[in-house]
């Protein structure tokens, strides 16, 4: 990147939005692709370089794109860049270079003719049986590990996750009288 020459930047959720927005923008005007980069938590950023006009109009282009393919975050085109901003963007893409997708799933290579193997119930946990006394005397986050325990408890793990300490020792205990009949 050039001293004086205008930064263009959009960031988006997922890297097929910010993919179909690079597309876009390197179409649409007489820019460079810096990079595009994974920052994190699905966040891609895409980062152009290019004359004052050039950049806004690739940026637009690229940040409609990318709306329509998946969700757009930020986006910002600076005019002149400062003396020194060079030097951030050429460190950002060397660690863009190490990093620049986030991990892929392994997939498993099994024929669809080969029925999937089932869990043993040895590796499942067992479900403890605690009394009212032990219950009452248990923090709230040792009940949500318990809780979390429980097939068909009344909460599912979202309720689970902001239950007080009442309603998981009521749901916990009806999941025992369930149990028993």
């Amino acid at each position: 990147m050039k001293v004086n020459e205008s930064l263009g930047s959009f960031e988006t959720v997922g890297y097929v939005a910010a993919l179909a927005g690079a597309d876009a923008a390197l179409k649409t005007a007489e820019v460079r692709l810096l990079g595009c980069r994974y920052v994190g938590s699905g966040l891609v950023s895409v980062l152009l370089a290019g004359d004052v006009s050039s950049v806004k109009v690739a940026v637009e282009a690229g940040c409609a794109a990318a709306q329509q393919v998946g969700d757009l975050k930020w986006q910002t085109v600076i005019a002149r860049t400062a003396e020194g901003l060079d030097l951030i963007v050429a460190e950002s893409r060397k660690k863009g270079r190490q990093k620049t997708a986030p991990p892929e799933k392994s997939v498993s290579r099994r024929s669809s003719a080969e029925p999937r193997k089932r869990r043993s119930n040895s590796r499942r946990k067992k479900i403890p049986q605690l009394s009212q006394e032990e219950l009452d005397g248990m923090r709230v986050i040792k009940l949500r590990e318990v809780a979390r325990l429980m097939p068909g408890l009344t909460l599912n793990r979202q309720q689970i996750r902001s239950a007080r300490k009442d309603d998981l020792i009521a749901a916990i205990t009806s999941y025992y009288r369930n149990e028993k009949e």
